[in-house]
């Protein structure tokens, strides 16, 4: 029987959302309340919004449901002691099952917390059919690969290198991704038929650049802008891949910027030069992390001779 952590490959494990206080540094308020506001961060200041209409358990139990009706899946059962977590058995076409866990936590902060998604029914049919695509692999279309940057878990080498991942800097790495109506779905080996690792990545580059000519940048203040690609935030961080983002960059703050990825569907770059920039850095990162949605990494980050590396704080 193959075993695959089904939450991992859908990167839908998170901690549950929360608010989270604003900063200490009082002398940094004003500028602090500018940027909360812009990137969706909650401060002291500002009223937490009335208990959402369901609890994790009931989205948990509707996501059960809704799976419960797919002829692949063959067990759903419910985790006693994670109010959040479905253990699946998935029928895979003649293969071996797929068992693995699905998290739901992320899918209810972001219709309760983020409220980045609005209509709950398409976010679980979204969470069922990015469930159900680890055994209906889409075929392999190289307009829509991209290589992307996600958690690295450590002690994970032998999925990094079943998934073609490879390590990038800090807490992440680079992963081959395929863009499918529902969801981002992670390469592997086994997905790749013919084609070469390098062929792959040759349209993976190609791909986020027509993807970056609808990237929105927007400047926070004057030490600091956000970039998101709007109509598929998920693939935002593949820029930092790029030779044209840092140019970018460069243009913007010609003395060096650190770099922030806090959440997977923004970066963020902060003047080097700015007061307060590690700190101001530090920050953002650990209320994103506090909060848990969509988090990604909580290292500060730079660029060296065409190499992303971390910044000793």
């Amino acid at each position: 029987m193959r075993i695959v952590n089904l939450s991992v490959g859908l990167a839908l494990i998170l901690t549950p959302a929360a608010a989270y206080a604003d900063t200490t540094h009082q002398g940094n308020a004003d500028m602090f309340k500018t940027l909360l506001s812009k990137i969706r961060i909650r401060s002291e200041g500002q009223t937490i919004s009335a208990a959402p209409p369901e609890t994790l358990a009931q989205l948990r139990d509707a996501v059960a449901a809704r799976l419960r009706g797919e002829p692949e899946v063959e067990e759903v059962a419910i985790d006693p002691s994670n109010p959040a977590v479905l253990r699946l058995r998935l029928a895979n076409g003649g293969s071996e099952a797929v068992t693995g866990t699905v998290d739901v936590t992320n899918v209810y902060g972001r219709l309760y917390t983020l409220r980045n998604d609005l209509d709950r029914e398409a976010a679980i049919e979204n969470l069922v059919q990015s469930v159900l695509i680890t055994v209906r692999r889409p075929e392999l279309d190289l307009q829509h690969v991209f290589a992307n940057i996600r958690f690295r878990q450590p002690g994970n080498e032998q999925d990094a290198a079943t998934s073609l991942a490879e390590e990038l800097a800090g807490d992440v790495a680079i992963v081959l991704q395929l863009d499918t109506p529902q969801s981002l779905v992670g390469l592997s080996g086994a997905d790749l038929g013919e084609r070469s690792v390098a062929e792959i990545r040759q349209a993976a580059q190609g791909n986020i650049l027509r993807e970056m000519s609808k990237l929105q940048e927007e400047r926070i203040n004057d030490h600091m802008i956000a970039y998101r690609i709007d109509d598929n935030p998920p693939l935002t961080p593949a820029i930092v891949l790029t030779d044209e983002f840092w140019a970018m960059v460069d243009k913007n703050f010609p003395d060096g910027a650190l770099l922030i990825l806090r959440q997977r569907d923004e970066v963020a770059v902060i003047d080097r030069k700015a007061p307060s920039a590690l700190i101001t850095a530090r920050q953002l990162i650990d209320m994103a992390k506090h909060r848990g949605v969509d988090f990604l990494s909580d290292r500060i980050f730079e660029r060296r001779d065409g190499r992303l590396v971390t910044v000793t704080e």
